[in-house]
């Protein structure tokens, strides 16, 4: 039979003998080679690769109905709906929520109002000038303690100098008169003079020694010596203390009427509040306040007096607060926080835990329970509180449910 080539047998190889060229190291046998698939069946075969893989991705992503499916859970969060805010119970029970009923209580306020630090006027005094003069040498300037009578400065005054010139003629005046007088006195006691001659000059004597007083007292009126300086006149610290102002410099010309130093004893001073009408019935001389400055500790002291008079503008009254201020922690014209613990008559007003209120856009909230698992932000007004417990004015009405804990989870929905 005869042999027939097949077509697919086309591309094998028939090895080479050497009398067709190949050397003796190239005749042994070697396994026939086969010609890679046609290039349209690689492609079929990677097409359905593709699209068996893309089926199984497919059916992974869905799920399928086959028992290894995982089911997807909604979180426990709570959610708005239209006003209010709607929470599962286990949500509630992990927040910490807590409610409370709005009530109708007594409450003794405790007052919380901004004020101003400044001088207590038993401590501070001005110094002026008095009398036309030149100031000639500067002693003390802001800061510096001093004590009672220390030289402030030096002032030379034409005015000064002529006041002690006048003690200097009336002294001379009443040195004369008394000699005149002891003269008709011994006179009068051996009778060569007449009696009305003595009584003359012992009234002079007299008239000149009340002249010498006067001009004394004009020097001193005008901060100078009888026995000093001649023309200059000292400003001494009518205090202790320390120079909190200074309006004169050395060389500068001043009148009578100027107020050239400031002494103060800083360690008393006042804090002046502004309390609003409705409130100020409650304070009572000395109650405790606390006293706040920004970034510092807590200052005690105690209201030393409730104002009789309301500003009809700010419709508030003045409320002063001593404090000792030793260790210097306060400054005159410094900003302060205070809260008064006002021990006046309780007002009965609705109240609800200050830990209830929050503010939400700026105003003050509380978050008002319709049921256990719902509720609602309802802005309101606040009155006094004592510490604990908040007034309210408008708002709320007896009975009704605040949530008194957990505010901050549930405000931080609102911001979801």
């Amino acid at each position: 039979m005869t042999d027939e080539t097949n077509p697919n047998d086309e591309g094998l190889e028939t090895p080479l003998t050497p009398e067709e060229g190949v050397s003796d190291d190239e005749t042994q046998p070697r396994a026939p080679k086969q010609e890679g698939r046609p290039r349209w069946a690689r492609w079929g075969i990677a097409a359905g690769l593709s699209a068996l893989a893309a089926a199984g991705l497919f059916a992974w992503l869905r799920g399928g109905d086959t028992e290894t499916d995982v089911p997807v859970t909604k979180a426990d969060v709570p959610h708005v709906e239209g006003k209010a805010i709607v929470f599962s119970k286990a949500f509630s029970d992990r927040a910490g929520i807590v409610t409370e009923p709005v009530r109708l209580a007594p409450l003794v306020p405790r007052l919380k109002v901004v004020g101003t630090v400044g001088f207590d006027p038993a401590h501070v005094s001005a110094v002026g000038t008095r009398i036309p003069g030149l100031v000639r040498t500067l002693r003390k300037v802001e800061g510096d303690s001093v004590k009672k009578g220390d030289v402030l400065a030096e002032i030379e005054s034409a005015e000064l100098g002529e006041a002690q010139a006048g003690v200097a003629v009336a002294n001379a005046h009443r040195k004369a008169a008394s000699i005149n007088e002891k003269r008709e006195r011994d006179l009068a006691e051996r009778g060569l003079t007449t009696a009305r001659e003595h009584e003359v000059a012992t009234a002079t004597h007299e008239e000149q020694r009340a002249v010498l007083e006067a001009a004394r007292q004009r020097v001193i009126a005008m901060s100078g010596s009888p026995g000093g300086p001649f023309g200059v006149y000292m400003l001494r610290a009518p205090l202790e203390g320390t120079v909190v102002e200074r309006h004169i410099f050395a060389g500068q010309s001043v009148d009578a009427h100027l107020i050239a130093f400031r002494v103060a004893n800083l360690d008393h001073l006042w804090v002046e509040l502004s309390v609003f009408e409705s409130n100020v019935d409650a304070i009572r001389k000395d109650d405790p306040v606390e006293i706040t400055r920004v970034g510092g500790d807590p200052i005690p002291g105690r209201v030393a007096h409730v104002g009789e008079v309301v500003d009809p503008v700010s419709r508030t009254a003045e409320v002063r607060v001593a404090v000792s201020n030793t260790e210097r922690k306060l400054r005159p014209g410094q900003s302060v926080t205070a809260i008064i613990q006002a021990s006046g008559p309780s007002r009965t007003m609705l109240t609800v835990p200050m830990t209830a209120v929050t503010y939400i856009d700026g105003r003050p909230t509380v978050f008002l329970a319709e049921s256990p698992e719902r509720v609602v932000p309802t802005p309101i007004e606040l009155g006094p509180d004592d510490g604990k417990n908040q007034g309210v004015t408008a708002g709320l009405s007896e009975g009704q449910v605040v949530v008194s804990r957990g505010v901050f989870a549930l405000k931080s929905e609102l911001y979801r």
